[in-house]
């Protein structure tokens, strides 16, 4: 028996009559979803920060692990699985310091509430991602360990469920699009069901940038992934990977994904974004509001000018 942890806060329902809709305001309804941090790579910053975990990086003094786990905590997300490699011991060392009891394995286990899982070698976003999701069975959400930003996850999840979602009777009437209410979680609700998993298999969370040289190219049209390009050779101007992800466990089904042998390196921004961006199988949400990748000098530079706006209202 499957149990969802939905937290409910004051609800109130009113009704319009054209078209009859619910309106559902201050419900608030979360379904658990895991949480996949990617923080096992290898900076690549010069001078002391050289053999510095990606997450220990210290941004105003704070780990930037810190920054991404209070995020979590202000969208309510606490189901957290760390995906880990490079000097893990350090990273579980220093969440140890809030959670002196637990053990710690070179493996698998859990620290100060958070899940980890540590590769026996370096396997690149791919088959990090596809290690650490293994046992999943619903949806989940993954960011790219280096990322600091104000992003609204509540938008993003509510983006992807809403595209995902559609009237479990009569889909194509849109009578019943308009009075089947949107906002319950997907799984649970009597009058939506999700959309073929053919059709859209995750979403990408993507930021406008001067320059995405080094970075991927995403190209987007009707909320949709057209066309993905890591690391573009010249210098553009336009929307880049902005490293937050909600994907299906029948991600791992893909062709390029089950191809893939236990523990082999391969990043997911050349096996399977450019191929779900043929088909137009991720779909595209914007972020509007701070966001850097601190794994340059001028990423972690920015970093700090943007740290203590984090908390603003956008």
């Amino acid at each position: 028996m499957v149990i969802h942890r939905i937290r409910i806060a004051e609800t109130r329902v009113r009704f319009s009559p054209s078209p009859l809709t619910f309106y559902f305001t201050g419900l608030k309804l979360t379904l658990g979803m895991k949480v996949i941090i990617l923080a096992g790579g290898k900076t690549d910053l010069s001078g002391k920060l050289k053999n510095t975990p990606k997450s220990l990086i210290k941004i105003k003094g704070k780990p930037l692990l810190e920054y991404q786990l209070d995020l979590l905590k202000k969208y309510k997300f606490d189901d957290i699985r760390l995906s880990l490699h490079y000097k893990a011991e350090e990273i579980l060392k220093y969440l140890k310091i809030k959670d002196p009891k637990a053990n710690i394995s070179k493996k698998t286990g859990k620290v100060a509430g958070i899940e980890y899982i540590v590769g026996t070698k370096p396997l690149g976003t791919g088959g990090a991602i596809k290690l650490a999701s293994k046992d999943l069975k619903k949806d989940f959400l993954v960011m790219n360990g280096d990322i600091l930003s104000n992003f609204n996850l509540d938008d993003f999840i509510k983006f992807y469920k809403n595209n995902v979602s559609e009237p479990r009777f009569f889909p194509s009437s849109s009578f019943m699009r308009s009075i089947t209410p949107a906002i319950f979680p997907l799984g649970i609700s009597p009058l939506r069901k999700r959309v073929s998993y053919e059709e859209i298999l995750g979403a990408m969370a993507v930021y406008y940038d001067q320059n995405v040289r080094g970075m991927g190219l995403v190209k987007t049209k009707n909320n949709r992934v057209v066309k993905f390009q890591e690391d573009p050779e010249y210098q553009y101007s336009g929307y880049v990977n902005a490293g937050f992800y909600v994907l299906s466990p029948q991600l791992l089904q893909t062709k390029c994904m089950s191809a893939k042998k236990k523990d082999e390196v391969f990043a997911i921004e050349e096996c399977i974004f450019p191929l779900l961006a043929e088909k137009k199988q991720l779909l595209a949400f914007v972020h509007r509001g701070l966001w850097t990748d601190i794994g340059s000098e001028e990423g972690l530079a920015k970093a700090e000018n943007i740290v203590e706006k984090l908390n603003e209202k956008e």
